[in-house]
């Protein structure tokens, strides 16, 4: 091993899989992007090292699997028309791959829907110097409640979803609403578990207990995902909602539920879409592995900042955290970061940073079916990595074993 040829990061703990962590004297080493050593003991080689790092705390880089991009365009459903703008900025945030969402208005053409699919195509598994686009996740357009998402055709034929998959064979997930899916027998949830897309449940607020049911049986061995628990949902003790599916990691033994696993849920960490008793009870009701943390982020936190969504008005609220239709108070996502989440996690909700680690890095992965070699810290994988000090503080994100942010 020659000395130019790898880097070593030092550091006193360091998060490994399934919410493991290890402390000590650790010495993590990179080669050509990718881990080779994990060291409890500073070898020579080690000791010569002349790109050499120090942190108190590394983990694996975090995952955002719902993101609609933090800028580069004058409307916010244009900005991954310029996904570098986001790609470069994402990482003092602690993300180090993504999905990049997208929402469909109804004339797809004109709204420029279809450009930006063809760009997002064009820099999959790319860095441009930054985090990491790892494919597409679909909100919508098949949804039945719109909430802050531009009106969209929740009715559009068989064959115009057919070519409008087409068009994004990266596509990795899709939000899809199980009340419009019944009227056409899941047609739709069938072309997606056969093209290997994730189905996501979601934006319904009146899918009916068989309705869900119906959605989950069209592929009993595939575990569905629900996006954005509690929003744009509801929940009820008599009439079973997304939400009471999403609140339970084993089903009972009741006619339709045979066969049937519980979907895996995301939740979005701002604490102002989802108040933070709603987040403590689905950490109870929900083991750790079944959990992601999204930002939906949809802005930097810039208080007050005006914006425009498909020829809305929209504002940044005061705090910062999220977006608001102007003039009301429909949220149209959050301004908050997988960062923020992972925090949140370590200070308000008292989980252990392996498991914190996780819900924002290694469970994304893991549900939306990504590359095999990000989420986790372990020899093999690629070196997207942060490095922390003792107070939870982002000092530096590595992506592809090369430092791409530096804290001030």
């Amino acid at each position: 091993m020659m000395e130019e040829n790898f880097t070593c990061i030092t550091c006193k703990q360091v998060v490994l899989p399934d919410g493991q962590t290890k402390e000590g004297n650790i010495h993590i080493v990179i080669e050509d992007g990718i881990i080779t050593a994990i060291l409890d003991q500073e070898a020579d080689f080690v000791k010569s090292c002349m790109n050499h790092y120090y942190a108190d705390i590394v983990t694996p880089g975090f995952i955002d699997i719902h993101h609609h991009g933090l800028g580069g365009a004058d409307d916010l459903s244009l900005f991954w028309q310029n996904p570098e703008y986001t790609q470069q900025r994402l990482p003092k945030y602690g993300v180090t791959s993504f999905l990049a969402t997208v929402v469909f208005p109804k004339d797809l053409e004109a709204s420029g829907t279809l450009k930006t699919l063809h760009k997002l195509e064009s820099i999959v598994g790319k860095s441009n110097q930054g985090a990491t686009c790892q494919g597409i996740h679909c909100e919508g357009p098949i949804v039945n409640d719109c909430g802050g998402l531009p009106q969209g055709n929740s009715e559009m034929p068989l064959d115009e979803f057919s070519r409008l998959l087409d068009t994004m064979p990266s596509c990795k997930m899709m939000t899809i609403s199980p009340h419009v899916e019944a009227k056409s027998n899941y047609k739709r949830i069938k072309m997606l578990t056969e093209r290997g897309i994730l189905p996501a449940l979601g934006h319904d607020r009146v899918a009916t207990e068989s309705e869900i049911l119906g959605a989950l049986q069209q592929a009993p061995s595939q575990q569905f995902h629900i996006t954005h628990i509690y929003n744009v949902s509801n929940f009820h003790h008599r009439n079973p909602s997304l939400v009471n599916f999403g609140l339970t990691d084993r089903f009972p033994s009741l006619p339709g539920y045979e066969k049937l696993a519980p979907p895996t849920v995301e939740v979005i960490g701002d604490l102002c879409h989802v108040h933070p008793l709603a987040i403590s009870n689905l950490l109870s009701a929900r083991h750790y592995s079944q959990i992601a943390f999204v930002s939906d982020a949809t802005a930097e936190p810039i208080p007050n900042h005006k914006m425009r969504y498909c020829d809305r008005d929209m504002q940044v609220s005061a705090d910062g955290k999220c977006l608001v239709m102007s003039g009301t108070t429909t949220i149209a996502g959050s301004c908050c970061s997988s960062l923020d989440a992972f925090r949140s996690l370590v200070k308000v909700f008292h989980v252990g940073i392996g498991k914190a680690v996780a819900m924002v890095a290694e469970n994304p992965a893991r549900i939306a079916k990504l590359d095999d070699s990000i989420g986790k810290l372990q020899v093999g994988r690629r070196a997207d990595l942060l490095l922390f000090d003792d107070s939870l503080n982002l000092q530096q994100t590595f992506v592809f074993g090369n430092p791409v942010y530096t804290a001030e």
